[in-house]
């Protein structure tokens, strides 16, 4: 599920605030402005862990960090992002941005040895579609490793490793199979003890049982599937995942450990 946003503004000196939002995802950049300069403000509705790549074009201004960089969110709703600030007083300024976003956080490591429970309660579930599937997890998605499990709109949905949670959207209503939807799916996102994150995707309306912040063990009930977002129909899409800037992020291969066996392999039509 590809989560990249690119968002450009081109802006003259006046003394004002603006905000360049996305309705869709709820990640956006205000600006605050004075006359010698700009500063960015990121901001995040749904979640406090995710990552941004920012570049920019500036004339007659300074930055306050060496452009382009990647911050990480690191547990923050809002943040500086960086402050232009006109250079020669004498001459006009002006600036051109781009900033990308993507779920989860960098980390050093891109090893992934824990055990994961099933997302749901006892019984056996079916794969709908494995990793590197055709439809959404083919090479380049960024869902290269995840798993879609075939289960009816309103099953319940249980942490598969213990974390806190770092990211929830549940006011989507919306779906369909054209990728303009990807940006309307209800999540559910877990930041585990070695920085990997699991993100539980395309959640039912109103679907989540936990709030940003919990602390959530393995088995607990977290939420609702359903079918939001870039869908065709009612599932689970699981994946386990690191950012590697806020273009991509690392899709991580994961091994599941239930009562009928452990498994690193998941393929289409089968029950685990």
């Amino acid at each position: 599920m590809n989560r990249r946003f690119l968002f450009a503004f081109f802006l003259l000196v006046s003394r004002t605030l603006f905000a360049a939002e996305d309705t869709q995802t709820g990640f956006r950049v205000v600006q605050e402005r004075s006359a010698d300069g700009v500063t960015l403000i990121m901001k995040s509705d749904y979640c406090v862990e995710f990552t941004v790549t920012l570049e920019a074009t500036l004339t007659n201004m300074t930055s306050s960090r060496p452009v382009p960089f990647t911050v990480d969110a690191a547990g923050r709703s809002s943040f500086v992002l960086a402050r232009f600030k006109q250079a020669d007083k004498s001459r006009s300024w002006r600036y051109n941005y781009y900033f990308r976003w993507e779920y989860g956080g960098r980390r050093n490591s891109t090893e992934n040895d824990a055990d994961y429970a099933m997302p749901f309660g006892p019984g056996r579930y079916v794969v709908m579609q494995g990793p590197r599937g055709t439809f959404s997890h083919f090479a380049g998605s960024g869902s290269e490793n995840a798993v879609d499990w075939d289960v009816p709109e309103g099953t319940i949905i249980c942490a598969a490793r213990e974390g806190r949670v770092v990211g929830v959207r549940d006011d989507s209503t919306v779906s369909g199979t054209d990728p303009k939807f990807k940006p309307l799916g209800n999540y559910i996102i877990i930041k585990h003890a070695d920085g990997t994150f699991a993100d539980y995707h395309h959640l039912q309306t109103d679907g989540a049982m936990v709030k940003i912040g919990d602390a959530v063990k393995v088995g607990q009930p977290i939420g609702l599937s359903g079918q939001t977002g870039f869908a065709s129909k009612p599932h689970l899409h699981f994946m386990v995942f690191q950012a590697i800037d806020g273009k991509k992020v690392l899709s991580l291969p994961f091994r599941l450990k239930t009562d009928h066996g452990t498994f690193t392999e998941f393929i289409r039509g089968q029950a685990y």
